[in-house]
Order: structure tokens, then sequence, then C-alpha cells
């Protein structure tokens, strides 16, 4: 029986959440991916730092190549998968309607595939 109620659960959250036309429950999605991928983010960050800090460390070895290899992805992680989410679609999909004073965005089967 426990089983069944977690089975149920699990795919009530997943319409509720994967497969939603609403858009706050958008800018939902959009922060926890922001913050999924800021914790990548920051543990790039935190090796960065580490390599900084005591030079020739068990993540790089030496290596100057991967060294620039994490720099570049941290950026990269950090810009497009943390900041432009956050603010283009999280805080564009919460806050825009009720600015305009609509109920809801313009369209909103649109903006569930964007995501």
């Amino acid at each position: 029986m426990l089983l069944l109620f977690i089975n149920n659960g699990r795919k009530h959250f997943i319409k509720k959440y994967i497969y939603t036309i609403n858009h706050k429950r958008i800018a939902v999605n959009y922060f926890f991916f922001s913050f999924i991928s800021g914790l990548s983010g920051a543990a790039l960050a935190t090796m960065i730092r580490l390599e900084l800090a005591y030079p020739g460390s068990p993540f790089f070895k030496g290596d100057s190549l991967r060294y620039l290899q994490v720099i570049t992805a941290h950026g990269l992680i950090m810009v497009f998968f943390v900041v432009v989410p956050i603010l283009f679609g999280g805080f564009a999909n919460f806050l825009i309607p009720y600015h305009v004073g609509s109920k809801d965005v313009a369209f909103p089967r649109l903006n569930s595939i964007g995501f």
C-alpha cells in the first residue's frame, strides 16, 4: 500500500511540475534548475580556489590545461545555467504577468515547451 502511494505521489509530482502550463510553477522549475546548476558551479569554484591556495592540488596535478578547462566550464555554467535562467526564466515568468496585470502569460503551452 505504501509503495502504491509513493508511486502515485511520484506520478503526481511529475505531472504537476514537468507538464504544467502554470507560469508560477514554470518559474519554480527555472529556479530549481538554477539552484542545481549553481551547486555544480560552486563545486568548480571550490576546485579553482583549492588549486590557487595549494598549487599542484590533487584535482589538477599541475596540469594547466585542465585548470583552464575548469575555469571556462565554471564561467559558462554560472552565466548560462545559473544567471540567465534565474533572470529570464524565473523572474520573467513569475513577475511579468503580475506587472502587466494579466492572470497568466500569453501562450502558456509555448512557455512550458520553452523550459
